[in-house]
């Protein structure tokens, strides 16, 4: 799966305040409204391969990330436990569906 992002990463090994990373979302408005109010944008490969080509323009990243995002029916949503939300929780058990009852 590849996620349009923006990253700014500066060489060298001390850390640099300039460094950061945010990632690309989308309204949820297809489907995915009832689960989050965004969805991250998720493209094919082709996609990705022209997002990160220094070549690209901002208007063409603008059209991909706008026209070119996986829809969501091509993914299986399902129920995580909270523990999902607060990142100092780590391990595979976060990606497991919740068990709730009806």
């Amino acid at each position: 799966m590849f996620f349009a992002a923006l990253a700014e990463v500066h060489y060298g090994l001390e850390p640099n305040p300039q460094d950061g990373y945010v990632s690309i979302t989308a309204d949820s408005d297809q489907g995915m409204v009832d689960i989050h109010d965004r969805r991250p944008v998720v493209l094919r490969p082709e996609h990705a391969r022209e997002w990160v080509d220094p070549e690209t323009t901002r208007e063409r990243a603008a059209e991909i990330a706008r026209e070119c995002c996986r829809p969501t029916e091509e993914f299986t949503w399902f129920e995580v436990a909270k523990d999902v939300g607060n990142v100092r929780n780590q391990g595979p058990h976060l990606i497991e569906p919740s068990i709730t009852s009806s």
